[in-house]
């Protein structure tokens, strides 16, 4: 798995939320934040993605659509 580019496909959908992480919000996005750096496959990082796809919906203003294409194009990295 290519870190770098798991990285980057995720930072960039979250740059394209409406919103950015409240106060409340931010310990849980950097615990989330902690433990998507230490996956070691695109199935750990798909896995931690869906079960917190609430919060990263709503601490980003993500839309579902938006989600699901950062999930499709993770999912094209690890085939």
């Amino acid at each position: 798995m290519n870190k770098d580019e798991v990285s980057s496909i995720i930072e960039a959908a979250l740059r394209s939320g409406s919103r950015t992480p409240g106060l409340f919000d931010l310990p849980k996005i950097l615990h989330l934040k902690s433990r998507l750096q230490s996956c070691n496959s695109i199935s750990d990082v798909l896995g931690i993605i869906q079960e917190h796809r609430n919060l990263i919906a709503k601490a980003f203003g993500l839309s579902d659509e938006q989600i699901n294409e950062t999930l499709g194009k993770l999912k094209a990295l690890g085939h």
